[in-house]
């Protein structure tokens, strides 16, 4: 799948994972992120996979461990607003 960097920095920021934009962090907090999922992201064949992307790049960045479901339910929104 080919996710919109716009996109996908839209859906990252409105979830805010680890609640760095609710206490003041600028919008472009988590480019790093983005950046590296949507260019992984094109191996992603399912949800379940992006969800996986998802954590592990905010684990291996931030040294966060993000709770797997909620990885997987902005999976569901990205893909969703792709069909």
């Amino acid at each position: 799948m080919n996710i919109d960097i716009k996109f996908l920095t839209q859906i990252i920021n409105d979830w805010d994972p680890v609640g760095l934009l609710a206490g003041g962090a600028p919008e472009d907090e988590y480019n790093i992120e983005v950046r590296e999922i949507a260019e992984e992201s094109s191996s992603c064949k399912s949800e379940t996979e992006l969800a996986v992307l998802i954590y592990r790049v905010f684990n291996d960045k931030m040294g966060i461990k993000l709770d797997p479901l909620t990885c997987l339910k902005q999976a569901f929104k990205i893909t969703g607003a792709l069909s």
